[in-house]
């Protein structure tokens, strides 16, 4: 009787094993889909994050390029780098989500700029952030 009960349990954990090996395998493609999201959104982000750097680092060296530049269009640009960070949380680190949702939620032009700095990855000695 005791060999049955264990030949039983036995069956049963390996049972539970083959089961559970076939539910992650066919769980592992959303997995791969999600990789694909992230990286696309991630693609997308440091594209985007690379015009806004180099405008931004000309803007600091170039003082008639900064003029020309259309202040509503960088911050528009800085607006679309956070909604795809926003829209796509688990593809980017804490500080990138934390810079994202500081720009959601202070929208003073001063802390705009800093944060849109931080967001680009622009360092600070060469981010003109507008004070008052």
């Amino acid at each position: 009787m005791k060999r049955s009960m264990i030949a039983l349990v036995g069956a049963g954990a390996i049972t539970l094993a083959v089961g559970g090996y076939a539910v992650g395998a066919t769980r592992d493609g959303g997995a791969s889909g999600r990789s694909v999201a992230c990286a696309q959104a991630e693609k997308e982000f440091t594209g985007r994050a690379g015009r806004l750097r180099e405008q931004m680092e000309r803007e600091y060296r170039d003082e008639d390029y900064a003029n020309s530049i259309n202040p509503d269009m960088e911050s528009t640009q800085v607006r679309i780098l956070g909604l795809i960070v926003d829209q796509n949380p688990t593809c980017f680190d804490a500080g990138t989500r934390a810079a994202a949702t500081y720009l959601r939620q202070h929208r003073t032009e001063g802390e705009e700029d800093a944060a849109a700095c931080e967001l680009t990855g622009v360092p600070a000695e060469k981010c003109s952030i507008a004070v008052g």
